[in-house]
């Protein structure tokens, strides 16, 4: 939430209250826009995509310059 800046003037810091904070949160998570099974099966399926395909690229790597290395050091 912004803070307003009336006639130059800071307004003062409210105390914080765990019942607000609670409430202000329900508040939000009804406004959010929650994805559907399909979307989330899609998204999911996406990233583990990613992530194994960086996670095997990086092994790769990792292996031929081991390699590399070991054949210089020789």
């Amino acid at each position: 939430m912004a803070t307003q800046v009336k006639n130059g003037i800071m307004p003062k810091k409210k105390r914080f209250s765990l019942v607000t904070y609670i409430k202000e949160t329900k508040q939000e998570l009804k406004r959010v826009t929650w994805p559907t099974k399909k979307e989330l099966l899609k998204n999911t399926g996406i990233v583990l995509t990613v992530v194994i395909s960086f996670t095997i690229l990086v092994w790769l790597l990792d292996t031929a310059l081991s390699g590399a290395l070991a054949f210089i050091l020789k």
